[in-house]
């Protein structure tokens, strides 16, 4: 049995070293992108949308009834001149795509307390976990209209938990994981209905 251990582990590092690349391009990949902030009424809102999430591997396994995690960080600012900016806002929203293998049928939970929507069409499901459409993120009178504030929002993928006689096989299968870099939008406090796009 010793003798196989050299060759084990052998096989194992040339396994990670084809599956490597698929990591780093996957990190590289992912992005947010399309972002703006948006004032409507008294509710200040972001729209974006996360590209290059999904890999085919990971289709393969939502396909196969594994569940999938996106985990959208936001955060909101208040700029402080001289000093480190200050956040006064942060949380997280969570959304999850489910495969029905035998009803043909994805389902997402989109987090908070939004109703999970289905579909039979990938596609669709994927829109849903990667899109954000004026979603809220602060109410204009609760900030002070003389000093500006920006969002930032960044979005990963949260560990595969596997079935456990699948975790020392496939260990390697997150290596589709990623997370994109923050990404700040000014918040438009001190326009009626202006939009803003991304600050570089």
């Amino acid at each position: 049995m010793r003798y196989l251990r050299p060759y084990l582990l052998g096989v194992w590092c040339a396994l990670f070293g084809l599956l490597l690349p698929t990591l780093v391009q996957a990190q590289q990949n992912a992005h947010i992108s399309s972002a703006k902030a948006s004032r409507q009424g008294h509710v200040l809102t972001v729209s974006f949308i996360v590209e290059g999430a999904f890999t085919p591997k990971m289709e393969e396994a939502v396909q196969s009834g594994i569940p999938q995690t996106f985990t959208y960080q936001f955060e909101v600012y208040r700029v402080v001149t001289a000093w480190p900016d200050q956040r006064i806002y942060n949380w997280t929203i969570k959304r999850t795509i489910r495969y029905d293998t035998l009803k043909k049928i994805y389902t997402v939970e989109l987090g908070s307390d939004a109703k999970p929507k289905q579909t039979d069409d990938l596609a669709v499901a994927k829109t849903w976990m990667t899109s954000f459409t004026d979603f809220p993120v602060a109410v204009v009178p609760a900030l002070d209209p003389s000093t500006d504030y920006y969002a930032r929002v960044k979005a990963e993928l949260d560990p595969v938990q596997w079935p456990l006689h699948l975790n020392k096989i496939l260990f390697l299968a997150n290596l589709w994981s990623f997370e994109t870099p923050w990404m700040r939008v000014d918040l438009p406090i001190k326009a009626w209905n202006e939009t803003t796009t991304p600050t570089p």
